[in-house]
């Protein structure tokens, strides 16, 4: 709190005021945003995934670079079966009518009645050195929802056994859909029983959408600006405008935007208020809003650093209905300060702000600065949202 002496009481009062309602007072705080990727199994066009996205999280996934990518576990799918519901048990298409199945490995004991028709799970487990443990399970789901799915070619081999051939294609179709694309290309809807379950269902590589779109003439992401691209060989193609990742080397490539793939969202901890406040209103607003399905989840007005991070946050600046948005900058005591305590970076503000020219925006029409602006002007504004210790 250097040169604090040189504050008049008004102006002390103000600085106490501004950090009362933190339990801790942070000395070193860097980043303030969380940004998590949330995959979707389940499949849909671009324009749906998207609009998912944005109803649930924040939207479609946004990579700034090969760090993004490198954690992310895209490997699990839902692939359809040829096993459905006949009346009060479940048959396979290749098994005589009325026949039960003797497949038994159902998510839970609920899942074969609450649906009609079966789709395979694939997925990782980990175990507590960190090495994947591969698991195979089947559901019970709604036939009209969109997967991948296996099929079926049988054979006779020279020893007149029959040779079955399981193939995962990836092309996410509902059941019926599926069930006349094996038939017309294959042979049928695989039958996987428990003898089979482990050798048909396999780690396969599909392509998820990922927020990419080609805009006009050029490449942009649907949440953010970034120039990051990790396209396949002879990518980007002319297939289509909307761009997927693979579920094996996270590589991009252009894909007919109306197709139907599983779909990777981002969330962060930012919440954009479209009230106009003056600068303290906004922070007093922040400060007072409380989560109802988490009770230790506090909110504050934003900090950010420099880079990847401003940018980010600039796609939110952008959906305000103001022109520039309140932050949580703040000139006090002779030096700008976050009100959270996060380390200031940002070495172009003004050492002595014109008059009144003491709390920090951003502007839709400017993203490369923080701008100085009289507090008393009211702006939208972004808090974020902490878990209090």
């Amino acid at each position: 709190m250097k040169m604090m002496k040189s504050l008049p009481a008004s102006g002390i009062l103000l600085f106490l005021l501004l950090l009362s309602s933190r339990s801790i007072i942070v000395s070193s705080l860097g980043s303030v945003l969380v940004r998590v990727y949330k995959y979707s199994t389940n499949a849909a066009s671009w324009e749906n995934a998207r609009h998912i996205c944005k109803h649930y999280h924040t939207d479609l996934a946004t990579f700034y670079s090969e760090a993004d990518e490198r954690y992310l576990y895209l490997e699990r799918y839902f692939a359809w079966i040829g096993l459905y519901r006949d009346r009060n048990h479940w048959s396979d298409i290749l098994l005589s009518d009325g026949e039960k199945h003797d497949l038994y490995s159902w998510e839970n004991k609920n899942s074969p009645y609450k649906a009609e028709c079966a789709a395979a799970s694939y997925n990782n487990l980990f175990d507590s050195s960190g090495s994947t443990i591969p698991r195979r399970r089947v559901y019970g789901l709604n036939c009209g929802n969109h997967y991948y799915f296996i099929c079926q070619d049988i054979k006779e081999s020279q020893t007149l056994d029959k040779d079955i051939q399981y193939i995962f294609i990836p092309k996410a179709k509902t059941w019926s859909e599926a069930q006349h694309y094996c038939r017309e290309n294959h042979g049928e809807l695989a039958n996987i029983h428990n003898s089979v379950l482990y050798s048909a269902v396999q780690k396969e590589d599909f392509p998820i959408w990922i927020g990419l779109h080609r805009d006009g003439g050029s490449w942009n992401w649907s949440a953010g600006s970034s120039e990051y691209h990790n396209w396949k060989l002879n990518e980007p193609s002319t297939n289509g405008d909307c761009v997927s990742i693979s579920s094996k080397t996270h590589k991009m490539a252009a894909q007919n935007c109306g197709a139907y793939f599983p779909f990777l969202c981002i969330s962060d901890n930012m919440v954009l208020v479209k009230e106009e406040k003056s600068w303290e209103e906004a922070l007093d607003h922040c400060r007072r809003l409380k989560s109802s399905a988490q009770s230790n989840l506090r909110f504050d007005l934003l900090s950010l650093q420099p880079g990847e991070e401003h940018v980010y946050v600039m796609s939110k600046v952008t959906e305000a209905v103001t022109e520039e948005v309140w932050i949580g900058l703040r000139f006090l005591a002779g030096d700008w300060l976050w009100v959270n305590g996060a380390d200031m970076l940002h070495p172009d503000l003004p050492f002595c702000p014109a008059p009144q020219q003491n709390c920090g925006a951003l502007s839709k029409n400017y993203a490369g600065k923080v701008k100085t602006r009289d507090c008393s002007l009211r702006k939208n504004f972004i808090c974020y949202s902490y878990t209090s210790t």
